[in-house]
């Protein structure tokens, strides 16, 4: 290669090199001192670049939460968190936020995190998802819960077969693994009316439940590289099930829902027959919806959200409760004795969904479980795209991405009194508090699952808790196994609740009354 043209790469390069050095000192110079958000409190470094949120939530595991909570014990209520986006730590601006009659659309970035922006959840614009949840309402309103209450009862007492055969076997009884295994059941059999039948698993089908979770991991590299969904949704099912067992499970339920979806297009699909009712996409397709709207790609992914949404999130909420009433004798006791006053409102021993609504200790128990389970860890940014929303003397601009997170308001001690304390009577005490609990969150966009959720934790806690609550004469009682406080703290946001690496999970036994 002759001099002159090294000399010419060189300079080439030196040009790039000047030229990219010279457009970051113009995004930074921007960001800090041009943009809107420039007068907000918060690091500068988050002002900056992205970079810092993805360390602490990509690299360091979830963390950047914790990191945002010390922003506010520094700077105040509001803070930038990262260069297009503030965070709101006051408890009372929630339902100001998310709100049921104002307009507010999600942001892109968040829209496109989990390969569904075409599902209701990750809709963008205000007026496109009220169309889209309108035509989800219907089946999972609280008068559809009550109609379906036979198949959620179905699931109910197959976990408490299986808890009567693992009393039986005096063998350890993974909570962590049983519940999604019960709550992934439930809801694939009422919304598509069939299952994979996981609690019939013996393992309860763990390792499909371990590949969600390692799945979660991703979603704060997704959030920021797109393009590793566009990958991963790309691998033909063959090609999964020889890379991993378990990546083989969630693409094979992909395409399931996918061919499920054909098969009601075309009048094939036959399956809720069995059990006497239609599925979510016979609503959705007899809907007034536009028929753009049930394209086969978009309600797959509305399908997709149901299971990865219903699963999850809820069987952690009955983990976290387990664990806290069984850890506390005077609470199991005050909880059992309500169950037990009830009479049984059927031959097969089971009890009335709106029975169990009516029973305030077993209503304290849930509410305090999901606000330390807090539904999903990961903030929910909102942007009002033509109102000034006004905060502690700020004025917030029309178009700006705000975030509020239900970890930091269930941790506040102003609203929560010993907040890390797991103590039911203080919903008794003050029934206020019902307006902080945002487990589901609020507003026009509040997961639409709240009913059947709720469902599963009245009959779900209830049926446990009132099948094996201690008698006089009992042999054994349900117990913790091995398991500390420690299993079931929250140390990282992975858009749902992470626990301590090497946690062996919650796990209870029927142990021998001495």
């Amino acid at each position: 290669m002759e001099r002159t043209e090294v000399y010419n790469i060189g300079n080439t390069l030196l040009l790039l090199s000047i030229s990219i050095g010279s457009y970051a000192v113009l995004v930074a110079f921007y960001r800090l001192y041009l943009s809107p958000l420039s007068r907000f409190p918060g690091p500068r470094i988050a002002a900056v670049t992205w970079l810092y949120e993805f360390y602490h939530d990509a690299i360091r595991g979830g963390k950047y939460v914790w990191e945002i909570e010390k922003m506010h014990q520094r700077y105040g209520p509001v803070v930038r968190i990262n260069p297009e986006e503030l965070h709101v730590s006051d408890p009372d601006f929630y339902s100001v936020l998310y709100s049921q009659q104002q307009r507010r659309n999600k942001t892109v970035i968040y829209s496109k995190q989990f390969g569904t922006p075409d599902a209701a959840i990750g809709t963008v614009e205000h007026h496109v998802h009220r169309m889209r949840r309108a035509a989800l309402n219907p089946f999972f309103s609280k008068a559809g819960v009550y109609r379906l209450e036979s198949v959620i009862q179905q699931k109910v007492d197959l976990m408490l077969d299986r808890l009567a055969e693992f009393r039986k076997l005096g063998r350890p009884i993974p909570l962590d693994v049983m519940f999604p295994a019960f709550t992934n059941d439930v809801v694939m059999e009422y919304a598509f009316a069939r299952s994979d039948h996981r609690l019939e698993h013996p393992d309860f089908d763990a390792l499909f439940h371990e590949t969600m979770l390692s799945f979660s991991v991703l979603n704060h590299w997704t959030k920021h590289m797109n393009w590793i969904l566009t990958l991963g949704q790309s691998i033909p099912l063959w090609l999964a099930k020889r890379l991993d067992e378990g990546m083989g499970k969630i693409v094979s339920l992909q395409t399931n829902i996918a061919n499920q979806i054909k098969d009601i297009q075309t009048g094939t699909d036959k399956n809720y027959e069995a059990v006497s009712h239609k599925t979510i996409f016979h609503d959705i397709l007899s809907s007034n919806l536009p028929e753009s709207e049930k394209r086969l790609d978009r309600l797959a992914q509305e399908g997709q959200v149901v299971v990865g949404a219903g699963t999850e999130t809820t069987s952690w909420a009955l983990t976290v409760a387990m664990f806290y009433i069984l850890d506390n004798p005077s609470i199991r006791q005050r909880l059992e004795t309500e169950l037990l006053s009830l009479e049984f409102s059927d031959r097969k021993g089971s009890l009335k969904l709106s029975e169990l609504e009516r029973l305030p200790y077993l209503t304290a128990c849930i509410q305090e479980c999901l606000r330390l389970s807090y539904g999903v860890t990961s903030r929910l940014p909102r942007v009002a795209p033509d109102q000034v929303l006004k905060i502690s003397g700020y004025d917030i601009p029309p178009g700006t991405s705000v975030a509020m997170s239900s970890v930091l308001i269930h941790r506040n001690s102003d609203v929560f009194p010993e907040p890390e304390k797991f103590r039911p009577e203080r919903w008794l005490e003050n029934p206020r508090l019902d307006r902080y609990l945002v487990a589901f969150s609020k507003g026009s966009r509040q997961c639409v699952g709240i009913n059947l959720a709720y469902a599963e934790l009245y009959m779900g806690l209830g049926g446990i808790f009132r099948s094996f609550a201690q008698r006089a004469g009992d042999e054994k009682k349900l117990v913790l196994y091995e398991t500390s406080r420690e299993d079931v703290e929250v140390v990282g946001d992975m858009f749902i609740p992470a626990v301590k690496k090497g946690s062996k999970g919650v796990r209870t036994v029927f142990e021998k009354i001495k």
